[in-house]
């Protein structure tokens, strides 16, 4: 088995080094490890997602503006009611 050895530094004097410190020390040992390996790639994979989601709409943004982009008015009533919607959840939390 390879292993590598990786130091970390708590500063319990700054607050998110604490609530992390904590929120480890709540497990045993082992899990330690393996939430800190969980999370450094569920944070990569969200980056990765990220990107691929801001490309997506890059490209679709600059794939409409080339068409030109007419929607017909009841089309554009219904999405100005979409985005209502939209405001309404967010205002929501």
């Amino acid at each position: 088995m390879k292993l590598k050895r990786f130091s970390l530094r708590f500063n319990l004097d700054r607050e998110n080094d604490r609530r992390a410190w904590e929120a480890l020390h709540r497990m045993d040992a082992r899990s330690i490890n393996q939430e800190i390996i969980a999370r450094i790639n569920a944070k990569e994979q969200t980056d990765v997602l990220k990107e691929l989601i801001r490309q997506t709409v890059s490209e679709e943004l600059e794939r409409t503006a080339k068409n030109g982009y007419d929607r017909p008015a009841a089309q554009a009533e219904a999405s100005t009611e979409d985005l209502n919607a939209v405001f309404d959840f967010l205002n929501s939390f």
